[in-house]
């Protein structure tokens, strides 16, 4: 059945090869990011809508659902791809970066996910994105951990909130995958490269990509008997 899919975190990475396979689907898809517009190269697809948002920026967040539905219909899926990772040693955290990681992992997330269940229609769905981090966090991570704790804690305060409408809330628990979030702009390509290569040899099925774990986070969106689960795609990172 053909839906209209909201996915966050749209103009790259998972949330990227989101959009790409729910639109070769014939899917009706928003993207939502800081960044797009409409020269993004999705929009070579008739039934992608662009639209900018900066969710670190709470302010924007507020009714923003309503104003999507205003424009393009109603929603029935929402996919939160969107998130922000800095990692900092402790005694260097900076206050900005705080924020930013609190406000588009946790509570903007949140937001839409009142926003969703309030306004989607019955038998929707919702799916966030979280991390293998928020079990096991490493000492660069204290941030970002707990911010994706939190979102887990979220989906399951949803999917039970969104259980008399039949809306279905789940999480998924990722391990590395390879984008452009996994390593430092700042790096050069030496650098990049060991860093990469670190981080594939404590995956037993090495990295993973981003359009291996869309395939599966579309395909969890349909799932009739699911809700309140985080289901971990780690490439068996969590094993060791």
């Amino acid at each position: 059945m053909k839906q209209t899919v909201l996915v966050t975190g749209a103009s790259s990475g998972i949330g990227y090869e989101t959009c790409l396979l729910l639109l070769k689907a014939g899917h009706n898809v928003v993207g939502l990011s800081r960044s797009i517009n409409s020269t993004h190269e999705l929009n070579s697809y008739a039934n992608f809508t662009a639209w900018s948002c900066d969710l670190s920026k709470i302010d924007e967040v507020a009714d923003l659902l309503l104003s999507i539905q205003a424009s393009v219909g109603e929603i029935n899926a929402l996919v939160y791809a969107a998130g922000v990772c800095h990692h900092e040693q402790f005694g260097s955290t900076k206050l900005s970066s705080v924020i930013e990681q609190i406000n588009v992992n946790l509570i903007s997330a949140f937001i839409l996910c009142e926003q969703a269940i309030m306004h989607m229609p019955k038998e929707s769905s919702i799916l966030l994105l979280s991390s293998t981090l928020a079990e096991k966090p490493i000492s660069t991570s204290a941030i970002y951990s707990a911010s994706k704790a939190g979102l887990e804690q979220i989906t399951k305060a949803s999917a039970l909130a969104g259980a008399e409408k039949k809306i279905r809330v789940n999480a998924v628990s990722l391990g590395c995958v390879n984008t452009s979030m996994l390593v430092k702009p700042s790096a050069d390509d030496l650098e990049k490269k060991h860093r990469l290569e670190q981080l594939e040899q404590i995956h037993p099925f090495g990295l993973g990509q981003a359009n291996e774990v869309a395939s599966v986070l579309i395909n969890l969106l349909n799932q009739p008997w699911t809700t309140g689960s985080v289901i971990k795609i780690d490439g068996g990172l969590t094993l060791n």
